[in-house]
């Protein structure tokens, strides 16, 4: 009993100083959340606007893992159609510094996170995902053509479009 009221005056004390700084704060905190949820709004409307922007754009998008990028690039860059934009990630920073805001949403909306690489194809004003990483490493580990991977990656983007 004699704890109990040793702990009455400290919760006084709490709620004394508490609700006065809650009071305090709450429109401050009230402002920052309206702020945010129109921050929020505007940046969806300005993406919904990009991706309407680049109906058709294709993205081949892979990251610094391991020696992936090297073969990448040595392999598969070279032999992507021009119309195929290339994405590289280091960590979580993109390289191409072009509309990365955009790039980076595009990034972590993706619809299933398996690895990468991924292939983003932007159509009716969405972008369509897909990651090919199981294809990549077993075509990696297995020394096969690389040109039969570029086959794969543009057959891929064909099925994207049909998946609409």
């Amino acid at each position: 009993m004699k704890e109990r009221l040793k702990e009455i005056p400290i919760i006084i004390f709490l709620l004394i100083i508490g609700i006065p700084l809650c009071i305090l704060f709450f429109p401050v905190i009230l402002i920052y959340l309206i702020f945010e949820f129109f921050q929020k709004k505007g940046f969806k409307k300005r993406y919904s606007n990009y991706l309407i922007s680049i109906e058709g754009k294709k993205f081949f998008c892979y990251n610094n893992r391991k020696n992936n990028h090297h073969y990448i690039e040595k392999n598969i860059l070279p032999n992507l159609t021009n119309d195929i934009e290339p994405v590289f990630l280091e960590g979580k920073r993109i390289r191409n510094e072009d509309n990365g805001e955009y790039l980076s949403h595009m990034l972590l909306n993706v619809s299933k996170r398996k690895g990468f690489p991924y292939i983003i194809k932007i159509s009716n004003g969405k972008a369509l995902d897909i990651s090919i990483n199981n294809e990549f490493h077993n075509f990696k580990s297995q020394n096969k053509n690389p040109e039969d991977l570029i086959v794969l990656i543009n057959a891929s983007f064909e099925n994207l479009k049909s998946e609409v």
